[in-house]
C-alpha cells in the first residue's frame, strides 16, 4: 500500500514519542516513507512489505532483518529488552532497514493500531487560504507547549486521533489508557462531561470524575457541525493564562483534519460495506469482488460474524447497535490486516462480518477473534460472541458460509452455546437442541408428561426428583457418580430411583430420551450446573 504524502519514519517517531518507540538504527534517516504496519509471522511467506513497518513479537534475528530488506520494508520493531541490540543494530545498518524498539507497556495490537491510525490522519490538509496546516500530532504538541499541559485530540466517538509527546508533561493513567487503547476509558460521568463541551462555543473546564486531573476542553467544529474535541490536562502547575485562546485556535486548525478523516472514513466504509454485502449475498461478479479485496477467488475461505449477546437492541455504552458493530468491524479488519490475511470486513445489519481467504480452523483466526471479542467487551461493554462458518471451497460459497456463521452465532449467544466462539463444524448437537427448543418452546409437549408428573410430585410432596433426574441423566445414568454430584450415598440414590420408578417408567429407553430432552430444553439456563 502506498503511504500517504508526508508520512515518514520521522513523523511516526515524533508522533508516538520515545516513551513508546525509540530508534536504535536509522540507516536511511528519518525522511524515509512509511507504509502499512504488519505483524511478522515466521510461518507465513514474507511478501508485500514495501515501505512496511514490521512488528516482530518473537525473538528478532538478523535473518528477519535480511528478509525485510529484500522486501523493501522501511523498519522493523522489536520489544525492549528481549535480545542483544548491538548485533541487531549492526545488521540494521548493513541492510538499510531501520530498527526500532517499543516499550513493554504497549501491546503489539495497540502499536499496530496507533501506526495505522497515524497514516490516516497525518496527510497534508490545506486551509481555505491555501496554506498547509500542521498534522494533528504536530498540532497537539504545539497546543501542549503553548497551553502548558498534555493534549489529546478526539473524534465524536471518543477515539484518540492524536496526542502530544512533549517531554516532562504529566499524563495521568486514564489519559495514558486512552492513548494506548485509542479510545477514552469508559466512565459514568463522560456523557454529561462531553455534552457540556459540545454545547459550548468556548473552552470548558472539567473537574469530573474526581480521580482525573482537571482538564480544559473545546469542541472542534466545521461550519457549525461538531467533529470532535481537544483536551488539555493540567499537571502540577496551572495552565497558561492564554490556554483557552490557544485551544480555540487549535480547534480551528484541527477542523479540516477531522473533516477529512470523517469524510474519508465514511466513504471508505460505505464502499467496503457495499462490496461486502454483495459478496455475502452472492450479488455481482465474485471474481471482481475478490480482486477488490485482494483475496483469492478459488482458495479456501471462511466467514466470521460477531454480535452482541443478550439484548440485541441494547446500546453499547452510549453507541447504537450499528455504530458498535462498525467499531467491532474496524477492530476485526485491523486484526486480519495485521496478520496479512486477505479479507473483506465491515458491519452488516448490526453485526461485524468478515470473509477471510483461509480455513476456519486456522489458529490465527481463533486468536484474532478472541482478541476482538475481548477489546469489544472492554471498550463497548456487554458480552460479545462470534460465529464461524465451515471451511468453504472458494468465495463462490460465501452466501452459504454467511448462513452458517450466523447460525453458529445464534447458537453461541443462546442457551446451548458453550464458548464465546462458535464454529459451525463443532456445533451439530447444540444446533439440534436449538432447533428443537425453538420448535417446542410454545408447545405444551415441553411441560407435559413424563416431566409434568415429576414436577407435580415435587410440588405436592416437597421431593427433589427433578434435580435427582438431572444429575442422574447428566452422569449417564451412573449411580455412584450421580450420588457424588448430589452428595448422597449411592444406596440413598438407588432408593430414590426406586421411588421414582413408581411414578414413571424410568427403565423405558423412549421415556428416558423424552425426559432428558424435556429437562434440557425446559431450563436451558441450568446447563452450567448440569455439566459441573
Amino acid at each position: 500500500m502506498t503511504a500517504p504524502a508526508g508520512i515518514t519514519l520521522g513523523v511516526v517517531l515524533d508522533s508516538l514519542g520515545t516513551g513508546l518507540v525509540r530508534p536504535l538504527a536509522l540507516p536511511r534517516g528519518r525522511a524515509v516513507a512509511v507504509g502499512a504496519p504488519t505483524i511478522h509471522d515466521p510461518d507465513a511467506p514474507t511478501t508485500g512489505l514495501t515501505d512496511a513497518i514490521v512488528l516482530v513479537p518473537a525473538r528478532l534475528t538478523a535473518d528477519v532483518l535480511e528478509r525485510a530488506a529484500e522486501q523493501h520494508a522501511t523498519a522493523v520493531v522489536m520489544r525492549a529488552g528481549t535480545t542483544d541490540t548491538a548485533a541487531l543494530t549492526r545488521a540494521a545498518e548493513r541492510t538499510g532497514v531501520a530498527l526500532l524498539e517499543c516499550s513493554a507497556e504497549i501491546s503489539w495490537g495497540q502499536l499496530y493500531t496507533l501506526i495505522d491510525a497515524l497514516r490516516a490522519i497525518t496527510g497534508p490538509v490545506f486551509e481555505p487560504n491555501g496554506h498547509r496546516s500542521a498534522d494533528l500530532f504536530a498540532l497537539a504538541n504545539d497546543i501542549a507547549l503553548r497551553a502548558g499541559g498534555a493534549v489529546a485530540i478526539e473524534d465524536l466517538s471518543m477515539r484518540v486521533l492524536a496526542y502530544s509527546t512533549v517531554p516532562g508533561q504529566l499524563v495521568d493513567d486514564p489519559r495514558r489508557d486512552g492513548i494506548l487503547g485509542r479510545r477514552v476509558p469508559d466512565h459514568p460521568t463522560h456523557t454529561e462531561e462531553y455534552a457540556a463541551v459540545l454545547r459550548s462555543d468556548a473552552a470548558v473546564w472539567s473537574h469530573e470524575p474526581k480521580e482525573y486531573r482537571p482538564r480544559l476542553a473545546i469542541a472542534i467544529r466545521n461550519g457549525g457541525e461538531a467533529l470532535g474535541t481537544i483536551w488539555v490536562l493540567q499537571g502540577d502547575e496551572p495552565l497558561a493564562e492564554e490556554a483557552a485562546g490557544v485551544l480555540a485556535e487549535g480547534a480551528r486548525l484541527a477542523a479540516p483534519h477531522l473533516a477529512r478523516v470523517s469524510l474519508a472514513a465514511d466513504a471508505e466504509r460505505r464502499q467496503r460495506v457495499e462490496r461486502l454485502g454483495w459478496l455475502v449475498r452472492g450479488i455481482g461478479a465474485t471474481r471482481e469482488l475478490a480482486d477488490s479485496f485482494g483475496m483469492r477467488f478459488d482458495a479456501p475461505a471462511s466467514v466470521l460474524v460477531i454480535g452482541r449477546s443478550g439484548d440485541p437492541a441494547g446500546h453499547a455504552r452510549g453507541m447504537s447497535l450499528d455504530s458498535a458493530a462498525e467499531h467491532v468491524g474496524d477492530l476485526l479488519r485491523m486484526g486480519l490486516s495485521a496478520y496479512r490475511l486477505g479479507a473483506a470486513a465491515g458491519a452488516l445489519d448490526g453485526q461485524a462480518v468478515a470473509v477471510v481467504d483461509t480455513a476456519s480452523d486456522t489458529p490465527v483466526i481463533q486468536l484474532i477473534i478472541a482478541t476482538v471479542l475481548a477489546r469489544a467487551g472492554d471498550t463497548l461493554g456487554g458480552s460479545w460472541r462470534a460465529g464461524v462458518s465451515r471451511t468453504l471451497t472458494g468465495l463462490a460459497d460465501v452466501p452459504t458460509g454467511m448462513s452458517q456463521a450466523r447460525q453458529a452465532l445464534r447458537v453461541a449467544c443462546g442457551p446451548f452455546g458453550k464458548a464465546e466462539i462458535g464454529r459451525h463444524d463443532e456445533l451439530a448437537a447444540s444446533m439440534f437442541l436449538h432447533d428443537v427448543h425453538d420448535a417446542l418452546r410454545y408447545r405444551p409437549a415441553l411441560d407435559a408428561e413424563p416431566l409434568s408428573t415429576v414436577l407435580d410430585h415435587d410440588a405436592r410432596h416437597g421431593t427433589d426428583y427433578e434435580r435427582t433426574l438431572r444429575c442422574w441423566i447428566a452422569e449417564h445414568y451412573d449411580v455412584p457418580r450421580a450420588a457424588d454430584a448430589l452428595t448422597l450415598h449411592p444406596n440413598t440414590l438407588r432408593h430414590r430411583l426406586r421411588r421414582l420408578a413408581e411414578l414413571i417408567d424410568i427403565d423405558d429407553p423412549d421415556l428416558r430420551l423424552a425426559l432428558a430432552l424435556q429437562l434440557r430444553l425446559r431450563l436451558p439456563d441450568t446447563r452450567t450446573k448440569e455439566t459441573e
